[in-house]
């Protein structure tokens, strides 16, 4: 066998092995929110009622909910985002030499980098700006009963939900094709990032996928510039809370 041979079999299957743990732990995630869901509803629900998942949408008793307007759904996210992080951090342990929390961006911001933050808090304005005034609302209505909801909603969809997703697609995924790439072609890293990002949320009107897509590149982007994570964290909360009470408040 060639040594170029030997070079693009192991670069392949570099690659395989990527994509395989990528969505092995991705789909964890949404299966985890799934069998949470439908514990507590199993353990602590009525035992009278008639529950049917459809979808995004539970039928209880005939009558239609959204599944963000449940505390249960909540309580699977937050309890889903700590496990999925968990073995994250496992699989840059095993996959990757070094810190798992170094290696997936948790690194001190540099004191060059802070213009970022400025530079950062123009672009989500704009970001925000565009989504309310051109593409308009989501589909996606929220709303909670009493104060508890509110609470979990926000802990769960404006704070571990997008902690979640950074450390799985910025953390892990984006570091990871960094690597096999050798840091010489970032733009490819930032583009499927931001594009199986954009899938993920899936749930969402093609034009907001699309809207979604150009936050993808942009947190990236930041996570690409500064080699923190913290950025992209930090921006993705923000802009998830503002979601959140805008349609809470």
């Amino acid at each position: 066998m060639s040594l170029i041979r030997k070079i693009k079999e192991s670069i392949i299957t570099k690659w395989i092995v990527l994509y395989y743990t990528f969505f092995f732990i991705l789909g964890s995630y949404l299966l985890l929110q799934l069998i949470f869901t439908v514990l507590q509803f199993f353990f602590f629900g009525d035992p009278q009622q008639s529950i049917t998942l459809q979808g995004f949408s539970v039928v209880i008793d005939g009558v239609d909910h959204q599944i963000w307007d449940l505390p249960q759904f909540h309580i699977s996210v937050i309890l889903s985002s700590l496990i999925v992080i968990g073995l994250t951090w496992l699989t840059m342990k095993f996959v990757m030499k070094g810190r798992p929390f170094h290696n997936l961006g948790f690194l001190p911001v540099l004191r060059e980098h802070r213009v970022w933050f400025l530079y950062s808090a123009i672009v989500l304005l704009s970001g925000i700006l565009m989504r309310e005034y051109v593409i308009g609302s989501t589909e996606i209505a929220i709303s909670a009963g009493n104060n508890i909801e509110k609470v979990l909603i926000i802990l769960g969809l404006a704070v571990f939900g997008p902690v979640l997703e950074e450390v799985l697609f910025r953390g892990y995924l984006q570091a990871r094709m960094d690597a096999i790439l050798k840091n010489k072609f970032p733009w490819i890293s930032i583009f499927i990032t931001a594009a199986l990002f954009s899938v993920f949320h899936f749930q969402y009107a093609p034009l907001e996928m699309l809207y979604i897509f150009g936050v993808g590149v942009f947190l990236s982007l930041m996570k690409h510039k500064t080699r923190s994570l913290w950025f992209p964290i930090i921006f993705h909360t923000a802009g998830n809370l503002y979601a959140v009470l805008m349609i809470l408040l």
